[in-house]
């Protein structure tokens, strides 16, 4: 293998050096908050860039010194923070109270830790590269990540459908969002496997390479509807004909309220939209403006009313609140009680009882 070696250092190499290079375009892209949302992206791939250099010059160049590798174990731990933050900015959530200080904590400790046990303990501690608790640390600090990327993509995914009940087209964005997260998922599991030297630090940086051209090739192509995700509150949402209005409000009555469609636990805007034979678009910019809510309160709003319904009709009283939930068509009782309360205003349990009591 090591024939190659300086082939292989000059492939990753490029990665990295493209990666560093884009980083610093993002940083001075955009203006107001477009820029801010770039700046992130900017930070996070920087910070990716670096560590992968640091995988390739302690392998490729044999290099001695320690901080090579332990410096890679702390920005695992920063890799994450990084990018939820640019998530949060990308749909314009604001970042919470000393959000950098609380997430990069253990960044921070670590790196004094491994500063410490370098200098001050004696050889031969865990930090000794690929020896013993090492490999163990280095694990954490990628599940550190994974934990991120997994609240990352749950959070945006709820967003996404929030904005898709506002009639927003996410598709650029969701393409975007879910290729980051599948690569770094990639990435990670390459990383996961360190006794593997070929695999993690060699491959890994090669992919990264691939990964650097991918992300690349799709930004420059749909830049323009990328930036224009970056400023939801910049855009309208999708219109429908004055003659569309009539004719949902006449469908969703007789699906709704005579066929009780609301029953069908799968139901979502996209299965609700095919049903009526219209766009998602048009069905949700009709839920938000002519029915006043979003597509997720005003579907629980028929559930809970239905709900109300059973647990108001004595035939139903010894049937438990999970199954009057299901027959409602919610999949779970925790959401059943939040969307209950929502609307009504007490718990399922508080209303039977202040119905049986009448």
């Amino acid at each position: 293998m090591y024939q190659f070696d300086s082939l292989f250092a000059a492939l990753s190499g490029l990665g990295i050096v493209n990666g560093i290079l884009f980083g610093l375009y993002l940083l001075r892209k955009g203006q107001g908050e477009t820029r801010t949302t770039n700046q992130f992206l900017g930070y996070f791939m920087l910070l990716l860039s670096l560590r992968f250099a640091i995988t390739t010059l302690s392998y490729f160049y044999r290099s001695p010194e320690w901080y090579f590798v332990d410096m890679g174990l702390v920005l695992n731990l920063a890799l994450g923070p990084c990018f939820l933050a640019y998530v949060f900015s990308l749909f314009k959530a604001p970042l919470p109270n000393f959000f950098w200080i609380r997430q990069l904590l253990l960044a921070i400790g670590l790196g004094i830790l491994a500063i410490l046990a370098r200098t001050v303990l004696p050889a031969g501690t865990f930090f000794e590269p690929f020896k013993n608790g090492w490999f163990m640390v280095n694990q954490l600090t990628l599940l550190h990540w994974i934990l991120y990327l997994v609240y990352a993509f749950r959070w945006s995914k709820l967003n996404l459908a929030e904005k898709i009940a506002q009639g927003w087209n996410v598709q650029k964005v969701q393409e975007w969002l879910w290729g980051l997260l599948l690569f770094m998922g990639i990435l990670i599991l390459g990383y996961s496997f360190n006794n593997a030297k070929v695999l993690c630090v060699i491959f890994c940086p090669l992919f990264y390479t691939i990964i650097v051209y991918l992300i690349l090739a799709y930004f420059i192509k749909n830049y323009t509807s990328l930036q224009k995700a970056y400023a939801w509150e910049k855009g309208k949402p999708f219109p429908i004909k004055t003659e569309q209005i009539a004719q949902l409000k006449g469908q969703l009555k007789l699906l709704m309220e005579e066929e009780q469609g609301f029953r069908d636990p799968e139901l979502n805007l996209e299965k609700l939209a095919q049903q009526l034979g219209s766009s998602t678009h048009a069905l949700s910019h009709y839920i938000n403006t002519y029915e006043g809510c979003n597509f997720p309160d005003w579907l629980n709003r028929f559930r809970v009313e239905y709900a109300c319904q059973l647990l108001h009709d004595p035939k139903f009283a010894q049937l438990k609140i999970a199954a009057l939930a299901y027959e409602s068509g919610f999949n779970t009782l925790s959401v059943f009680n939040g969307a209950f309360k929502k609307v009504v205003g007490c718990t399922p349990s508080e209303f039977r009882r202040q119905t049986l009591k009448c």
